[in-house]
């Protein structure tokens, strides 16, 4: 089955979700069938994820079993619709940080481990079509940039991952010719990463593919209009159609789950109702609005899921059902049709946030706000300020003001932030700007492959792995007395499924260890400074630092700082 435009939905977890009792209804209440609820909203495709053996991970509780995909893909293909089945080559999640061999494959390697990629994926693909419910479309692997089937197909060891792929590739041709291939990788939005993959593959004899499949979250994978890039270069460069095979934006804010303000921040659009709504639209249009109909669909991740006390953090904020199990309106979006995109349409001001000035220098105001449209693109709008009487710039404390953004009827108001010279205090981490190199750091690399560089321009290290890694940035500072102390640092990076970036601070004390730590959302954006406050510590030696345990990324690390409050 081909379709112009594949509105997708991966209900992988809906067998777990009807096995709780739980009920999924309309907007308006009425108890409905969970594909119905799909097709009622537009959704013309369902994704799959299969686990080998998920019997050997007890947290699976054995869904995304054969026995389970195969009872779905029935219903799929009862209801008439497009199915994409999505091998992940693990008794459990396969993702950029987590891409372990099933248990039954552990001890082979080399043309064994090829081997057994191309007899399970035969033996699925076989027990499918003698039920009645072959996939239209086969994932090779999930969000596989750095790899798969961990050690032996991890990248930069491209020859050895093209073997195991081309493995899962020549068992689908086999079994049916007709079954389109996706290859399908994380970060959507970074074409470096992206081609960086493909030309690797391909010189290491990738066999021919149909699809191209990105994961693109806002809050971890760029900007839209990274997003738009990205796509257009892929396009220009690959020739092959695109779809964005997972996808999610939270329709509430939620403490113990996805997303915290500051990703919100690195997202662009704040986590709410109208918002999810709003993104799925932007979405549909970024990819239909690509040239000779190369952007071919969209994919939500999990998005029948409902808020209850022991479920995930996803299920807290990140579906499509509130805690009644009702659908939302962003749901609806994916009634979209090519012939609706509005790619000429403002997306999105990037109003100015609060604006900060030193009391009586009168710092020049921006002059320009970035617009994004409905397609991705982007460009600078003037601003043009309301008059600002002279004396506001001499007292300190926060002002309203007023802009209008030009060639249009949209205004906004915004903080001027009026601050006064606040006085010197002696930072206790030495070297902060990396003008002695690394002097005054450890610097730990758990791995021989990790790469680091002193960039004197911009006062910072960089640090980078093409494949999996941990990696600590740290000083022993002595504190001179006891107190209450503050610890900042300013990261720029890339982010992604299972970074884990953290800034700490930690101190022996007696037969213990007393530890401080704030997580870090990364962005490459724009710096952002990260705080831990109230650092209840004594006299004596205080470690600081940044970890950072991750799949293939890049980040910098400037400006570490420790005061006393």
């Amino acid at each position: 089955m081909k379709l112009d435009f594949y509105k997708g939905a991966d209900i992988s977890g809906l067998p777990e979700l009807e096995d709780r009792g739980a009920v999924i209804r309309t907007a308006e209440g009425q108890e409905i069938d969970a594909f119905e609820l799909c097709q009622l909203n537009g959704v013309n495709s369902i994704r799959l994820r299969i686990w080998n053996e998920p019997e050997n991970v007890p947290e699976s509780k054995g869904y995304c079993s054969l026995e389970h995909t195969v009872a779905m893909a029935k219903r799929i293909k009862a209801k008439g619709m497009h199915f994409l089945l999505d091998f992940h080559y693990s008794d459990w999640w396969a993702d950029p940080g987590n891409q372990t061999k099933p248990h039954a494959w552990t001890d082979l390697h080399g043309e064994e481990l090829e081997k057994a990629v191309y007899d399970y994926t035969t033996l699925v693909l076989i027990r499918l079509k003698e039920e009645g419910c072959m996939p239209d479309m086969v994932q090779v692997g999930n969000e596989i940039r750095s790899g798969m089937l961990f050690p032996d197909g991890e990248v930069p060891n491209f020859t050895q991952l093209a073997g195991l792929v081309n493995a899962g590739i020549k068992a689908v041709r086999e079994v049916d010719p007709s079954i389109e291939i996706m290859i399908h990788l994380d970060q959507g939005g970074r074409y470096y990463y992206l081609s960086q993959w493909f030309d690797g593959m391909i010189e290491a004899g990738l066999m021919d593919f149909d699809v191209i499949g990105l994961s693109y979250y806002a809050f971890w994978h760029g900007t839209f209009m990274d997003l738009k890039n990205s796509l257009m270069s892929m396009l220009e460069k690959y020739k092959k159609p695109l779809i964005i095979a997972e996808t999610a934006h939270p329709w509430r804010r939620s403490e113990e789950g996805f997303v915290s303000a500051e990703q919100e921040k690195i997202a662009g659009f704040c986590a709410g109702i109208q918002e999810q709504k709003h993104v799925m639209k932007l979405l549909m249009n970024i990819v239909a609005s690509l040239p000779d109909n190369m952007g071919q669909g969209v994919y939500y991740w999990e998005p029948l899921v409902i808020p209850y006390e022991s479920g995930s953090s996803w299920d807290r904020n990140m579906g499509v059902l509130n805690e009644k199990g009702e659908v939302l309106p962003g749901f609806a979006e994916f009634q979209f049709e090519r012939s609706q995109a509005v790619p000429n349409e403002v997306a999105k001001y990037y109003m100015p946030e609060k604006i900060k000035m030193v009391e009586g220098q009168k710092d020049k105001l921006p002059e320009s706000i970035q617009v994004l449209y409905m397609d991705g693109s982007s460009c600078q709008k003037k601003i043009v300020w309301a008059v600002i009487p002279d004396h506001v710039f001499y007292e300190v404390g926060i002002h309203p003001i007023m802009g209008k953004i030009a060639d249009s009827d949209e205004t906004f108001i915004t903080e001027l932030e009026i601050v006064s010279e606040a006085l010197a205090q002696e930072n206790l981490v030495c070297n902060e700007d990396f003008s002695k190199g690394e002097s005054d750091w450890m610097v730990i690399r758990k791995q021989e492959y990790i790469k680091t560089e002193i960039l004197p321009e911009e006062n910072a290290i960089y640090v980078s792995s093409e494949q999996n890694f941990d990696f600590t940035l740290a000083q022993e500072v002595m504190i001179p007395e006891a107190g209450d102390y503050q610890l900042f640092v300013s990261y720029l990076g890339t982010n992604t499924t299972d970074v884990k970036v953290k800034l700490y601070a930690e101190q022996v004390q007696s037969d213990k260890i007393l530890r401080f730590e704030k997580v870090i959302h990364p962005t490459d954006e724009m710096w952002m400074e990260h705080e831990i406050e109230n650092i209840e510590i004594s006299q004596g030696i205080l470690r600081v630092g940044v970890e950072i345990s991750s799949p293939p990324i890049w980040g910098k690390i400037r400006g570490m700082k420790l005061y006393r409050k």
